[in-house]
């Protein structure tokens, strides 16, 4: 089903473009893994999130980026960043290098995988049962008995939220505000 909606956003005329700002998104996830296994405790269960992103450039703020992957690191959540294109990634590898103990972000090059589904797959969640598992004996939650659930039982719900992706252009043409309140200034503007 959510590789169906990639290839529909694909498909629709998405264009990528520079600057890559992740930040945002990464604490919108992490919150929202936060108060789920909040939610999942009072019900006796445990939850655990995966957020897919995927690039066409390494990020643009490389402090704000690792400030939002120490924030990663309390919330019940694995983060994989795919780079897709031709980019030169090796700015990106420092998501991979783990905060405070913790490491779950996964950052896999598409490129060096795009001959094989199967080393793709392996690449991209591979550290997933690590990450968990270390999550949880990080705060001492043992985890609970194993759930039989037959194939049908597994839904994936739907979740649409609307962020604000406003950008506005300076009146010199090179500074660019976005909706959360950052500025963009263009390298060479400053």
């Amino acid at each position: 089903r959510g590789g169906a909606a990639y290839k529909q956003t694909f498909q629709s005329g998405l264009i990528m473009s520079a600057p890559t700002v992740i930040t945002e998104v990464m604490q919108i996830a992490a919150s929202k893994a936060m108060r789920s296994q909040q939610e999942a405790e009072e019900e006796g269960i445990q939850r655990y999130g995966i957020l897919l992103i995927l690039t066409d450039g390494a990020v643009a703020d490389v402090e704000a980026t690792a400030a939002s992957l120490h924030i990663l690191q309390h919330a019940p959540l694995s983060v994989i960043i795919v780079g897709i294109g031709s980019e030169d990634f090796s700015g990106m590898r420092f998501v991979d290098e783990g905060v405070d103990g913790g490491d779950n972000v996964q950052f896999v090059e598409f490129n060096a995988h795009r001959e094989s589904s199967a080393s793709l797959t392996s690449a991209t969640l591979s550290e997933i049962p690590h990450q968990l598992e270390s999550y949880y004996l990080r705060r001492g939650i043992m985890p609970n008995p194993p759930v039989q659930v037959e194939e049908e039982e597994i839904v994936v719900e739907p979740f649409e939220e609307e962020i604000d992706l406003t950008i506005d252009f300076g009146e010199d043409g090179n500074n660019v505000s976005v909706s959360n309140g950052g500025v963009f200034i263009p390298p060479g503007a400053y």
